[in-house]
């Protein structure tokens, strides 16, 4: 299974039990790093991590960076820089060598366009979709976050977000989609500047297996550890 499908599903969980969560995405990186842009990783407010943004160096850190903006119900950037020789900052030794913005983003449940209901959509579709998520280095200004899926078409799910941003975004994630590559850059609209992260995100490859014997299983179970969409066909009865 995929890891995005992992998080949806512990998400649609936590939203059934009303328990609230946070959603942690690495938007940015420069140098090295154990995951690159894209990786999320959901927290509960007891703690309980679905996913990873890393080797296990900066979870620690950033659960309690999550457990602090989901308290407080607000949009958060924070930056790693495991460049630094000084790993005690962070707490432990990180063995890479960059620079790592992750994003956190409180889900509201109410919210029908919230970040883990847009990643929601794209593991839903059998389509090549792109979502962006716009943050800014200044931290002291909005995040806006997780703000638009679309898929080739320009078939949108979403905020409601200024017309100008909207459009930029849309045709970036044209090109994304066309390209079959992310992308990252600095938008300047109406003289206020937005970084963005735009993830390409592929549907999961299908494969069809006639015969169910001990070989058929074996590739099942491997092709299921790789996010594939497994179908086995045969005329034994089970």
């Amino acid at each position: 299974m995929r890891e995005l499908d992992v998080i949806i599903s512990k998400y649609q969980e936590l939203k059934s039990k009303d328990v609230r969560c946070i959603l942690a995405t690495v938007v940015h990186v420069e140098g090295s790093s154990y995951r690159r842009a894209g990786a999320r990783m959901l927290v509960d407010e007891y703690g309980h991590i679905t996913g990873a943004i890393s080797g296990g160096c900066l979870e620690g850190d950033a659960l309690r960076k999550a457990l602090f903006a989901l308290d407080r119900q607000e949009n958060k950037l924070v930056t790693y820089d495991t460049s630094d020789e000084d790993d005690a900052i962070i707490g432990a030794q990180l063995g890479c060598n960059g620079i790592i913005q992750v994003l956190f983003e409180p889900i509201i449940y109410t919210d029908g366009n919230n970040p883990c209901e847009l990643l929601r959509t794209i593991a839903e579709q059998e389509v090549s979709m792109a979502v962006s998520v716009v943050f800014n280095l200044d931290k002291s200004q909005q995040q806006l976050g997780t703000s638009l899926v679309a898929d080739e078409n320009q078939a949108v799910s979403g905020q409601q977000l200024p017309n100008n941003l909207q459009n930029a975004l849309l045709f970036k994630s044209k090109e994304v989609i066309n390209e079959n590559a992310s992308y990252f850059a600095e938008l300047t609209t109406e003289e206020k500047t937005h970084f963005v992260f735009i993830q390409m995100h592929q549907p999961p490859v299908k494969l069809v297996l006639v015969g169910a014997g001990n070989d058929a299983q074996i590739l099942a179970q491997q092709a299921d550890l790789l996010g594939w969409k497994v179908t086995v066909t045969d005329g034994r009865p089970t």
